[in-house]
């Protein structure tokens, strides 16, 4: 087993700020109910700097709203998909620093949560919203995509990197726990076949043994076990000041660094 304990920098995840798009939404999928895409809302996340980034896409029978940051040139996307009570907005900080380092980002609210909306009949999982996230930024031009989640949003990368195609370049899974919603995260990771990052804190039960069962069960050396220090949870964990956020934040950047770096 490799646990890593780091200590270094910081890492910010705040509430945020939004607003309006000219993005032409997808279309829905063949033979599901039509519902209408969200609007672009002004005040989104309270940042006028969103006002020209929000942008909807088809998923499961409805539609995602996200905000889409980052120079359009850029070839590696990461994906963010929130905890549970949260929604893109819960990124923003974060999100606005890798963009600055050269990433393309994308941030969504999940499926009839925030202003995505769902669609009008069927069933949806949280992993099929980030499969269509991952997705539409390769319609944008990413070639590579590294999926990142929050707790719920956590289990929901690592079930989506487990069947995604084409696959992603890596996945990190922040306090992700071990199920949400039928989708067990324990069972998937014993496909995975790229980089994955479990990071959690040590005081955070059950998330911390969780952690650990889905590092058990993945495979190969492409797997990293990050404990840091405190009980932070999900953005908690990476926000500056919490206990355990420089490590957080070392951890992140090192994985990104090792398996999706800018160039």
């Amino acid at each position: 087993m490799r646990i890593v304990l780091l200590a270094a920098c910081g890492l910010v995840l705040t509430g945020c700020a939004g607003s309006a798009s000219t993005n032409t939404p997808a279309a829905a999928p063949k033979g599901a109910s039509v519902v209408a895409a969200p609007s672009p809302t002004n005040g989104w996340c309270a940042d006028p700097e969103l006002n020209d980034k929000q942008v909807t896409f088809a998923s499961q029978g409805g539609y995602l709203a996200a905000y889409l940051l980052g120079d359009a040139r850029a070839k590696i996307a990461l994906v963010l998909a929130p905890q549970s009570g949260a929604d893109a907005c819960s990124w923003l900080g974060w999100a606005k620093q890798q963009a600055a380092a050269g990433y393309r980002v994308l941030a969504f609210d999940f499926n009839g949560e925030g202003r995505s909306v769902r669609g009008i009949t069927g069933t949806f999982t949280p992993s099929g919203d980030v499969a269509a996230a991952a997705a539409y930024t390769r319609e944008q031009g990413a070639v590579s995509v590294v999926l990142i989640g929050a707790s719920r949003g956590g289990t929901a990368v690592l079930v989506a990197a487990a069947r995604l195609t084409p696959p992603a370049a890596g996945v990190v899974s922040v306090s992700g726990v071990a199920e949400y919603m039928h989708e067990n995260a324990v069972q998937a990771v014993t496909r995975l076949t790229v980089p994955v990052l479990y990071l959690v804190a040590k005081d955070d039960s059950p998330a911390a043994d969780d952690a650990q069962a889905m590092y058990d069960a993945t495979s190969g050396e492409r797997r990293t076990l990050s404990i840091v220090p405190g009980r932070g949870h999900g953005r908690a964990l990476v926000t500056v000041g919490a206990d355990g956020s420089a490590e957080a934040s070392a951890a992140i950047a090192a994985f990104l660094t090792a398996n999706a770096k800018p160039a």
